[in-house]
């Protein structure tokens, strides 16, 4: 057998294995899909298959008993603040931490590090007394501020290591043209980590807007609720609305696949080139 067509055959091989592959990681895909298009019995006497009649009055249903406007809008004002709130704040941060060379910048550094290293779960309690003390619970912009406080560490983590890798050059020819610190890093540095922002934008989204947790132990009332709370209702003691939870996951996922198909690329850039300045 010749070198081109084993070749050709490994590449048939490699390629059935991805198509494999790509449908396995598919399925939950196609399960939330076809649920959501179900009645009630349906979802448990056929869970798999396809639906005899299609029930688009799930979607209808759930915007109504979810009150989906206002758990939208409420996800969308807290995601938009902690992430914003993050990638200003440690970048920022990363920049004054990672071109100052005195030692207590560097300390300042370990701090933050230090931030990763604490389990949440074992912060969770504290940080909630914290937040009655402070008048925060109930609160959009008091539950942004404890997401933008567990979120920082991690950002200037990545920030400072990439910043640090940067061309010294660039910015010393910046300051001798006159360029003050904050030009400097709106300017010069911010642009340069753009691909590093946009992973970060994306993986703080992703938590903050599906995260239940949280919201749970500081969201008590129906006007501050978040679209992973108003999800709860469909699950009981005795009983699960699978068909309108299901449509529900399908009308929270659509923002964030929106946001992910218009900075793909931007975060496949930042995930390897962050791996190799760090």
């Amino acid at each position: 057998m010749s070198s081109i067509k084993r070749n050709e055959i490994k590449k048939i091989i490699y390629e059935a294995v991805l198509i494999i592959l790509a449908a396995i990681y598919l399925i939950p895909f196609y399960i939330m899909f076809t649920q959501s298009l179900k009645s009630p019995q349906e979802t448990m006497m056929n869970p798999l298959g396809l639906p005899h009649v299609f029930q688009f009055d799930n979607f209808k249903k759930v915007w109504e008993l979810m009150h989906f406007e206002v758990a939208f809008i409420n996800t969308f004002v807290l995601t938009l603040v902690s992430v914003v709130g993050i990638a200003l704040i440690s970048g920022m941060c990363s920049f004054t931490i990672a071109k100052r060379k005195a030692k207590g910048y560097q300390y300042l550094y370990y701090v933050f590090v230090c931030g990763l290293l604490i389990p949440f779960y074992m912060t969770l309690s504290p940080l909630i007394k914290l937040m009655k003390d402070l008048n925060l619970v109930d609160s959009l912009m008091g539950l942004s501020l404890a997401y933008i406080g567990r979120g920082v560490p991690f950002a200037v983590f990545l920030y400072v290591g990439f910043i640090r890798a940067m061309p010294h050059e660039i910015m010393e020819s910046a300051v001798i043209d006159g360029c003050s610190p904050s030009t400097l890093y709106w300017r010069i540095v911010f642009p340069m980590v753009k691909n590093v922002t946009s992973t970060l934008i994306i993986l703080n989204t992703l938590w903050v807007w599906n995260d239940f947790l949280f919201p749970l132990l500081t969201l008590q009332s129906a006007s501050t609720k978040t679209i992973p709370l108003a999800q709860y209702m469909f699950y009981g003691m005795y009983s699960s609305q699978w068909n309108l939870a299901f449509a529900s996951y399908l009308l929270s996922i659509v923002p964030l696949v929106i946001v992910y198909f218009f900075m793909q690329r931007s975060i496949i850039q930042g995930i390897s080139t962050g791996g190799v300045k760090s």
